[in-house]
């Protein structure tokens, strides 16, 4: 059986973005058109491929099975193509990257600073999002890779640690006035302390709950302030006086040099995030995946601002 690589395009677009709209502005074509590649596959193979119900276009079983196999004929067609430009010393294409935010807005900017000097036709599509989305993107096999600051928990996925980072209780010298404290602040106090916490899906937000957990703490009784949803809604709240919050010591650096912020000890506490980039361990990468994960981790290594 033949099959036309427009129709896999087509059918892998529908069943990622769960309609005909958006996957045909993907593909570059009009929606008629990506109907009719859809329903002659579904002739062809005399099955039905997907489930209509109004807007909503869910995969059929059927339809599961064959997008599993046009995913990996797919990342083949763009891996054979890639390896050829390799063989002839030619490094370029497009590679969709997704980082939690630590990484993706104070880390992997600089760094891609220096890969674009050094591979200019590359075009690295890089999305900011929670690790936990992040996973997901990278466990579906929308992006070929990710960095968060969690080990990955999906059993498909291989994680690699870059680097590994400090979370620390910062706060403005009015905070730590205004609530009495002194560092180390005893455990027995911290439950009157002001905090702000990161949204559920946040690497850096479980990762201190679970160190607070193993030292004793329960993160449930704490006072927590408000829950904002990035890295630099945080910062923000907590230089306004919002309350005290866990943040990487990376991403504060200018903050605790210009003394804005100043970080409070906390008895016993210690958190440690480590930065991890994650890939899938049953998909090939690309020969300009593969360029990209080797240029990172070799950045990581020797650049002197991710603090070990």
């Amino acid at each position: 059986m033949t099959f036309d690589i427009r129709q896999l395009r087509a059918l892998n677009a529908v069943a990622r973005h769960g309609g005909f709209s958006r996957a045909a502005r993907e593909v570059r074509i009009t929606q008629p058109t990506l109907s009719t590649h859809i329903r002659n596959l579904e002739n062809q193979l005399g099955v039905k491929l997907f489930d209509r119900a109004g807007r909503s276009v869910t995969l059929t079983p059927a339809g599961e099975i064959f997008s599993e196999y046009t995913s990996r004929i797919l990342d083949l067609c763009d891996q054979a193509a890639e390896a050829l430009q390799a063989h002839l010393g030619q490094i370029k294409g497009e590679i969709d990257v997704v980082a939690s935010t630590v990484p993706g807005e104070y880390i992997l900017p600089a760094w891609l600073a220096g890969f674009y000097r050094k591979y200019p036709d590359v075009l690295v599509k890089l999305s900011v999002s929670d690790s936990q989305t992040a996973m997901e993107k990278i466990a579906s096999g929308e992006v070929s890779m990710g960095i968060t600051g969690m080990k990955a928990s999906h059993p498909s996925l291989t994680s690699t640690l870059l680097k590994e980072d400090r979370i620390i209780l910062a706060g403005t010298e009015t905070f730590g006035v205004e609530n009495g404290l002194e560092s180390p602040i005893l455990k027995a106090d911290f439950h009157r302390v002001p905090l702000i916490k990161r949204e559920p899906g946040s690497g850096t937000q479980k990762t201190v709950e679970l160190t607070m957990k193993n030292s004793g703490l329960n993160p449930e009784k704490l006072h927590w302030s408000a829950c904002l949803g990035s890295t630099r809604a945080v910062i923000e709240g907590t230089l306004a006086g919002l309350g005290g919050a866990f943040l990487s010591r990376f991403t504060i650096e200018k903050e605790l040099e210009n003394g804005t912020l100043r970080e409070f000890e906390v008895e016993d506490l210690e958190v440690g995030q480590g930065f991890y980039v994650h890939t899938h361990s049953a998909r090939s990468m690309s020969p300009v995946a593969q360029r990209l994960l080797d240029d990172l981790l070799q950045w990581t290594e020797s650049d002197t601002r991710i603090r070990s």
